[in-house]
This record gives C-alpha cells, structure tokens and sequence, in this order.
C-alpha cells in the first residue's frame, strides 16, 4: 500500500481522523487506521491489517485501542495550523476562511434540521393527541368496543412515549449545539479553538445520528394502521357497515376496505408528517392544497364529502368531493339528509368555496343523454362580475338552487356560425323560468367581449326572471361581439357541439355540476 504521509489521515480512507466516528485505532502490528476503516475490514471473526497483512482477531472495531498518542499529535497540529489564522480570521470583515467559520455554518444547517424536525414531532404529537381525542370520544359512544379501542390507545400512549424521550434528546443536543456554537464565537486563542472544534464535532455528529433515527423509526406504521381501522371499522359500526377491513356485516352484506400498504422503512428522505399522510391521511383544506399520495387515494374513494349548514338546527347538505386528472373537484351540494353517507370524511363547504379565486373560477357542467354517456364542460369564469359569481353558485348551489338535474332548453341558429345551445331553467326546465338569485346585473364593458366559439353569456340578457338561462356558443364570428357574456369553455367544446347536433336536445340533462378547486 502507498504510504502517507499525513499522520492526521487515515491511510485506507484518506480522511482526517477526528473525535467522533472516525478515531484512531492502532492494531497490535503497530499501524494505526480510523475506527469506521477498521469496522468495514473485518470479517469472519478478522482483519488482515491493510499495510503489513498480518493477520488480527476481532469482532468488532472498539477491540484495538484508540492511539492517544496520535489523537496528541493530530490536537498540536491542529493549534500550530490554526495559531496563526484565528487573528486574520477575527480581523477580516466576513471572518471567513478558517475552520471556525465552515463549523458554524455547518453547525447553522444543521441547527436549522433539528428544529424543523421537532417541529415535524411537535405537529406529530399534535396529530397523535387528535387521534387520542376521537378515540376517546369513541369509546364513549360503543362500549363494546372499547378493549379494541384501548389497545390503539396504548399504541398511540406508546409511540408518544418514545417520541417524547426522542424530543428531550432533541433538546438536548440542540443545547449542546447551541454551547457548541458560543464556544466557536468566543474562541479567541488556538487552544480554545480546537477545543470549540472538537466539541462540535462530536455534537453534530451525535445530532446527524439522532434525526436520522427520528426519521427511521416514525411514525409506526403498524401503531397508524392499527388507529386507523379501529377508528374507521367503529365509525362504520355506528353508522350501519363494518368493523374489520374485507370483514362483512351480518346486517348488511356490505364490506368497507382500508388501506393498508405500509411505506417504505428505510425511506429516510420523505418527512415524518409526510409519512403520516401516506399512512393515515389527515384531510384538511391545506392537505388538499398539496394533494398528496393519501389524500389523492383517500378523494379516489368517494368517502369524502363537504358540509354545509344553512340554518343553525336544520340538517346540513353535502358535496361531494373527487379527484380529476389531479385537480380536486367540489360537486354541487345536494339537499339534507339525515346523515352523511357511512364512513366519510368532512370537510366544511365554506372553507373550500373561500379559497376559490373570484377573478379566474373554473366551473363545470356535465352533460348526459341516452345511448351517448356523458361528457364534461370546463367554463372559465373571468372577471369577476355579478354573472360570473351567479353562475358560480348555481353550479355548487350554495344558496340553494343549483342547475344539477336541469336540462337544456334548445339549439339556436343551428348549424350558422351564430349557433348556440342554452339551458340553465332550474326551475321548471320549460325556459320560462330562471330566476336570478341575486339584484339586477348592470351594463358592463366587462360583459362584451369577441364573438368566439365557446362564449358563455346570459340568454336573456338583464332579465332577472329568466337571468340564470345561459347560451354557449359553438363557432367563431369574425368581426362581431357577444353582449352579457361572463364565461369562456376551456375544454368541452366538442361535448357542446355534439350536444348541438342532438336531435332531442330536451334529453340533455346536467348530470352534474360543479367547481374546480385551484390547488
């Protein structure tokens, strides 16, 4: 093996031995290599040492003795290389160039994860005290169940058990790295420097170990799993399903499937919260914003609905929510039922529809007739103008009214470049009806706009009677303008067109509608 030269580095490695995993070892052949070398060598009970090949027995690194002697040696080369730095260094505007300074931006990094990750685990336990909270609230509802229940509670008691003895070992590097860094601020001669430096060096690589520990063992997949089938299997109980996944009830031949694919243990570069949410998706409005794996898949069942509570005691009404080529979608509300149906999700109406953008909604209306399926209409509802918001509401119908089930009125001008075909009568789908929800709409410059193909405009104008009938056109007319036009199709015209060569065009219903939300 070449020789080197450098007595502060490893000859296998070629790395600077220090004070934390990669100290001195010397072997009883006299050659000193680091201790993560030594560890990798050894094999079958022992190394053969990599200068002279004697050979030595051992089981493990920690068996030769750590080289004091070259520890000494490497710490006065050390203050020799660093006696005749610290002064410039501290002299210099920006103070770089010197191994304090590197230290202290390494040490800011990884200050910087420690905290996020605790944060990560102050946001766990949050969730984790939430569950207990439910579980709790359970168990006071189904008494029968309440061992199964206990037993998820012991397992969250568990898991929050650990993650509180990991969080005080958080705290506690955090304040030897904080010493770590006071120590490298007030180091003033070379003796304290490289005292400051080897302090550091064995806290940050104790706190390089702890949060790649934090990250490998949370959550528990098994105590999340576990949390959430009991929760989901009671809910299914009390609302007249199941309890087990695939386990089939005796009242009603219904089975109710939960996921349980575990994610991958070793996977260390996802976050804790964020294999929180493959595991057991916790759905609110900003996991939505994200629309990440669980929360995609959770959408993709069709158990999760919007509330909405007019008056305070009436029942609430509900909307679906679904997920469409990755954008969610909020379906239009429907009227109260005694219950929402079994074993769904929540979310409220009201936060979902603020979150829209009045200045650019995209709405939609899906059209169905016999022997022909269904096809979906994107309008895109820009600026915000009294029709604009009208039409908005009819699709999600959040003040009551809404155009699902309604059906289209007729083609105009079939087959001209002036073609259109209208609906939007949800009151007596014979277009005398239609009334506008809101006052009387002014004249705008906002509503004219060029004669395009998928132009969205009000039928009839200002007429608050029938002002909730629409048109939409289906060809472009060069140099000429449409009047109270709010809306533009963004995808569907095809569907529009088609629609337009049906020859019972009363058939066409709006089998759905809707808003999609910008996230």
């Amino acid at each position: 093996m070449e020789v080197n030269d450098n007595p502060e580095e490893c000859k296998v490695c070629i790395v600077h031995y220090d004070k934390a995993k990669r100290r001195p070892r010397t072997l009883p052949c006299g050659h000193t290599f680091c201790s993560l070398c030594l560890s990798g060598m050894i094999k079958g009970g022992g190394l053969a040492c990599p200068t002279c090949r004697v050979h030595h027995q051992a089981t493990s690194a920690t068996r030769f003795p750590i080289s004091y002697d070259m520890e000494a040696v490497i710490r006065k080369l050390k203050i020799l290389q660093i006696s005749s730095t610290v002064p410039a260094a501290r002299d210099t505007p920006d103070g770089s160039g010197t191994d304090l300074q590197e230290r202290q931006a390494s040490i800011k990094l990884l200050t910087g994860s420690l905290r996020e990750t605790m944060s990560q685990l102050d946001r766990y336990e949050a969730q984790l005290e939430n569950w207990k909270a439910e579980h709790e609230e359970i168990l006071g509802r189904l008494k029968e169940l309440e061992e199964r229940n206990r037993t998820a509670l012991r397992q969250l008691d568990d898991e929050r058990s650990i993650l509180l003895y990991q969080r005080k070992r958080g705290e506690e590097s955090l304040r030897r790295l904080e010493a770590s860094q006071g120590n490298l601020t007030l180091a003033s001669s070379a003796q304290e420097a490289v005292g400051a430096l080897e302090e550091s060096e064995a806290s940050c690589s104790e706190v390089e170990d702890w949060l790649q520990h934090c990250r490998a063992i949370f959550p528990d997949p098994i105590t999340l799993h576990t949390s959430l089938q009991i929760r989901e299997g009671t809910r299914g109980l009390l609302e007249g399903v199941v309890m087990d996944a695939g386990e089939p009830d005796i009242t009603t031949n219904t089975t109710t499937t939960i996921n349980t694919t575990h994610p991958d243990p070793m996977d260390t570069t996802s976050s804790i919260m964020e294999k929180v949410d493959k595991i057991a998706p916790v759905l609110s409005v900003d996991s939505l914003r994200r629309l990440e794996g669980g929360v995609e898949a959770l959408l993709g069942t069709g158990r999760v609905v919007a509330v909405r509570q007019d008056k305070e005691g009436a029942q609430p009404r509900h909307a679906r929510l679904t997920v469409f080529q990755g954008r969610p979608h909020l379906h239009a509300l429907t009227p109260p039922t005694p219950q929402h149906p079994p074993s769904s999700h929540t979310l409220q109406h009201e936060a979902l529809v603020s979150s829209l953008n009045p200045n650019s909604t995209l709405v939609f209306l899906e059209l169905g007739w016999q022997g022909a399926g269904r096809g979906r209409v994107y309008v895109r509802l820009a600026p915000d103008t009294q029709l604009a918001r009208h039409f908005l509401r009819l699709c999600t119908g959040e003040m009551g009214p809404s155009y699902l089930h309604s059906r289209l009125l007729g083609v105009w001008n079939r087959g001209t470049e002036f073609e259109v075909v209208g609906g939007g009568d949800y009151e007596r789908d014979d277009g005398q009806g239609g009334a506008l929800l809101t006052g009387e709409p002014r004249p705008s410059r906002e509503y004219q706009r060029a004669a395009t193909a998928g132009t969205v405009r009000a039928m009839h104008g200002a007429a608050v009677a029938r002002g909730a009938q629409f048109s939409i056109s289906t060809h472009d007319c060069p140099n000429r303008e449409w009047q109270w036009a709010f809306g533009q199709v963004e995808s569907g015209l095809e569907v529009v067109r088609a629609v337009a060569a049906h020859k019972r065009i009363r058939e066409v219903k709006i089998v759905d509608c809707g808003v999609v939300l910008p996230f």
